[in-house]
């Protein structure tokens, strides 16, 4: 099928897709022969992190709104029932079928080699796309071994696993219900995110108690699906959370956007005002720590000359992908360094360190007395 043919299906007429190509509002991909064309910024119905590929579209995967407030976000939103499922901390991907292939896109739209090598130890991918045709399983990817983040959950305490929380078809870009959903995760033995089962905006206090609990487990909050398509998903987080998201942040705090802390000190004092109602002494001491200690051990790394980085360790099946890996970090302007790279049983395990010289530069001139106006 032309590629004109394909974007007609979204409303996208040839002359429009022309000039979204000129701009580079939609880049051509390659990746070991698979040919597909990558949204960067949204074109009619395509979303920034489509794809249109020789079989179809595969739809970005939309952001979910956040809400602070548990009870009062869920009164508001929902007048139907809901599911909820566990809010896991990793990093999100598409996997599909395209040119004969199952490959796995990251949320910008990229093949991800690493998540690509590794999807088959997770799913069934031969059976499930051969009986599923156009099937798109969204998912997360975490653990402490994987290449883009540092949190993970902690029930997974080495190398990454793979859960599933949606699906999409090609060509459509809404998801499938809940209901059938399940079905087809239960059918295939999909692993997938926690389901915690189907709730009303009259259970608050059995969500406020399953809430309290992932968050002393560690674990990152939930997600909330509407029975009724009119109704939309709705994300929280623990209060655990919001201090780890500052405690990885916080060492690169001199390249990072304000809001990112803000944000979660203001998730913290709501989720702290909601089911604490109160202040304790620790949380100023777990703040300040999070916020301070890393920014003052990477001020100590700048005096020494020492160049601030990040180690990242991952395991490969098949050793070709470590060089695709590799070449898509440099792709996304990456700076990293390779630190060693061994077969060891059935992988191969490679480390790596990411260069945080905008952070050193910073912290270095700062440190030589340099002024600046803030």
């Amino acid at each position: 099928m032309e590629i004109y043919d394909i974007v007609k299906q979204a409303g996208i007429s040839e002359t429009l897709w022309q000039a979204s190509a000129e701009k580079h509002d939609v880049v051509h991909e390659e990746f070991d022969g698979i040919d597909l064309y990558r949204v960067t910024k949204k074109i009619g119905t395509l979303g920034k992190g489509s794809l249109v590929t020789p079989e179809g579209i595969i739809f970005d995967f939309p952001s979910i709104a956040r809400i602070l407030h548990l009870e009062n976000g869920i009164r508001n939103a929902y007048s139907q029932p809901f599911y909820v499922e566990e809010k896991v901390d990793g990093y999100n991907v598409r996997v599909a079928r395209v040119q004969g292939r199952i490959v796995v896109f990251s949320r910008g739209a990229y093949i991800c080699p690493f998540s690509t090598d590794r999807i088959a130890d997770f799913l069934d991918v031969k059976k499930i796309f051969d009986e599923n045709p156009g099937l798109v399983i969204c998912g997360e990817f975490a653990g402490p071994e994987n290449p883009y983040n540092i949190e993970h959950p902690p029930y997974v305490r080495e190398d990454v696993r793979f859960f599933a929380f949606d699906i999409m078809r090609m060509s459509k870009p809404q998801k499938i219900s809940v209901e059938e959903r399940y079905k087809i995760f239960d059918t295939y033995g999909i692993p997938t995110v926690r389901r915690f089962g189907r709730y009303s905006a009259s259970d608050i206090s059995d969500l406020k108690k399953l809430v309290k609990e992932l968050d002393e487990a560690g674990c990152e909050g939930i997600v909330i699906k509407p029975t009724h398509t009119a109704e939309k998903i709705l994300k929280y987080v623990t209060l655990g959370s919001c201090l780890r998201d500052i405690r990885v942040t916080a060492p690169l705090m001199a390249e990072m956007a304000s809001e990112f802390f803000t944000h979660r000190i203001i998730r913290a004092a709501m989720f702290m005002h909601e089911h604490a109602h109160s202040l304790k002494s620790g949380i100023f001491t777990q703040l300040g720590e999070v916020l301070l200690k890393p920014v003052y051990e990477n001020v100590g790394k700048a005096a020494r000359n020492e160049i601030i980085d990040e180690k990242f360790s991952l395991r490969f099946r098949e050793e070709k992908n470590v060089q695709r890996m590799i070449d898509h970090l440099y792709k996304c302007k990456v700076k990293f360094e390779v630190l060693s790279k061994n077969k060891e049983g059935n992988y191969w395990h490679v480390k790596f360190a990411r260069k945080c010289y905008a952070s050193y530069d910073i912290l270095q001139k700062h440190l030589e007395g340099s002024a600046h106006v803030d």
